[in-house]
Parts: C-alpha cells; structure tokens; sequence
C-alpha cells in the first residue's frame, strides 16, 4: 500500500507540473509569429503573386519550411529552413527554388528576447529559379513582449555570396523584417507576417518595400496544436517585374516542449 500510495502521489505531482507548463492557445499565437521564439514548428504554404508591377503573369510557390528549437553550450538557438518550390512563374520554368537557412542563439530578458546568429541560402534552384550562389551573413533580431497583447521587432537577415557559378552576378541583400502582432484572443492573432524591406547592396537600391498582413487562429485538430492563417502583402517598390500582389495561405503545426 505504501509503494501504491508513493507512485499515487508521483502521478499526481507529475500531472501537476504537466497542467502548470501548458501552453496556452494565446502563448503560441504569439509564438507562431515570432522567428526569435524557441517554437518547434513545421509549416505548408501556398504563396500565389497574383500581378507584378509593369508586367504580365502570375507566379505561385509552394513553400515548405521547419523551425527547430535546440540547446548548444548553455544558450537557446533556433535553427530554421525554407524550400520553396515554383509551380508557376511568367517564363514557365517550374521546379525548386533555393533553400535558405538561419540560426539563431537567443538570450531571455524581462522585456523579452533578442538573438544573433548566421543566414544563408543554399542554390538548390533550377537553373533561373535562383541565384546560382552560395551566400551567408550575419542575422540578428529582437523581440519586446512585455505587453501580453501587443509583440513588435526587427529581425534582420543578410545573405552575400562567396561561392557558386562564376558566371552568375553577386549577391548583397538584407532583409529587414518588421515584426508586430496583436493578440484577438482566443488563439486569434494579427501580424504583420511576411513583410519584409531588402535592400541590394550589389545595386545600391531597395529592391522591396513589401508589406503584408496575416491573420492566423491556433486550433487543436487530432490531438495537435495548428495554426491555419492568411495573408495578403502589396509591394510598394514599383519596379517593372516586382511582385506586387501576393496571397499567401498556410498551415502550421506546432510542437510546444
């Protein structure tokens, strides 16, 4: 009876400390939008630009990323990766596009968190569908989550190339990507999703201004946590075969610890 009476109360303390570690629906809305959040996550997109500026055709990608939430000498990291594939562009070429890559250490604060770690992209892409370059830089990015209801900052990306076809042109690109959500309840969230402000350094001009809005509820379905979203963006760079409208629509799984 003793034995059954310890192993008893180990359950109940175990269930305990399960319940009190839940995440709430609200904790991953926010978590889901955020690329400096330690969140295992796999995600199904469909990315579909519907007009480009001055010019004619549509172009659709099927996007397949993964964040990976890991522990190495003492710190949080955060280790992402994107495959798109093209389904569709105004050349006809299909196939794969490059894959990019971050990592991210990420340190805690009271007001919320900031990370630096490395970018790059890997030149998986058929030929035309990429940059036919190795590239790497420096990420870092921050995050204020002080206010329950309300996350904003900046993560910025860098990818400059240092090897690949010698005949393809150098790449120098950041990408600064704004970051705010607001909160609905109820697992609701607004973001600011994709958008993202890159810059050229090769050609000393921004080659986007592109800006979005995602709205994205967390669900359980069979047992798991997902988060389903949509979004629209607009391309304020008018430059002839920019982007300019996209719809973009996705599925996300999420894996709290």
């Amino acid at each position: 009876m003793h034995v059954i009476r310890n192993l008893a109360s180990a359950i109940a303390m175990l269930a305990a400390a399960s319940a009190s570690a839940q995440v709430t629906d609200e904790d991953l809305a926010a978590k889901a939008t955020d690329p400096t959040a330690s969140l295992m996550s796999f995600q199904l997109n469909d990315w579909y630009t519907a007009s480009l500026h001055d010019a004619g055709g549509t172009v659709n990608q099927v996007v397949v990323r993964s964040a990976i939430p890991f522990e190495a000498l003492g710190h949080a990291n955060i280790f992402r990766i994107t495959l798109p594939a093209f389904t569709n562009t105004p050349t006809g070429r299909t196939g794969i596009g490059d894959t990019t890559v971050f990592n991210l250490t990420v340190v805690n604060e009271s007001w919320g968190r900031w990370g630096v770690g490395v970018a790059g992209s890997i030149p998986t892409a058929r030929d035309g569908l990429g940059f036919d370059k190795w590239t790497a830089g420096p990420a870092l990015g921050f995050v204020n989550s002080s206010n329950k209801r309300v996350n904003w900052g900046l993560f910025t990306q860098t990818f400059f190339s240092f090897a690949g076809d010698d005949d393809a042109p150098d790449v120098g690109i950041i990408n600064l990507q704004p970051i705010a959500s607001y909160q609905l309840g109820g697992g609701r969230s607004l973001s600011l999703g994709n958008s993202a402000f890159i810059y050229d350094t090769e050609h000393s001009r921004w080659a986007s201004l592109l800006v979005g809005l995602n709205y994205g509820q967390v669900v359980t379905w069979s047992g798991h946590k997902w988060r389903p979203n949509f979004e629209v963006d607009y391309d304020f760079r008018d430059t002839r075969g920019n982007q300019q409208w996209v719809i973009r629509a996705g599925i996300v799984l999420l894996l709290p610890r």
